[in-house]
């Protein structure tokens, strides 16, 4: 068993199966998702987990080289902070073209997230560029 950090066999599983530049997404529980997109349902009730906590777990464990972010972020100061924190470079696009590109993720963590646009793309890189 594992000591701390993620427990949720199938997103370690996901997470560990990603290459060099998969994306993937980390949402609020309202974002639609693509038909035939896999979803990580962890959302227990509205604001469990929260975002900011499964984006962290998240980024303990994979390398990611750039974000995807919607403009409107900006409006939850609180999920921003979490996304900045991930130290990559963060691309902002209109909300409507952030939800267009979530239809190329590899498979999308829903978390319990009830505040808006706490959404990000992550894309994966490697540990030894």
């Amino acid at each position: 068993m594992r000591r701390s950090g993620l427990v949720h066999a199938e997103l370690l599983g996901r997470l560990t199966a990603l290459r060099h530049t998969d994306s993937f997404a980390v949402s609020d529980s309202g974002l639609p998702v693509a038909a035939g997109i896999p979803v990580v349902d962890l959302g227990v009730s509205y604001g469990v987990p929260g975002f900011a906590h499964v984006l962290g777990l998240v980024l303990a464990e994979v390398v990611v080289e750039a974000a995807c972010v919607a403009t409107q972020i900006e409006r939850n100061p609180a999920a921003l902070a979490a996304v900045v924190a991930a130290g990559c470079d963060v691309e902002r696009v209109d909300h409507e073209e952030f939800k267009r590109r979530t239809a190329a993720c590899r498979f999308v963590v829903r978390t319990g997230e009830a505040t808006p646009y706490a959404n990000v793309l992550l894309r994966s890189g490697v540990p030894f560029a």
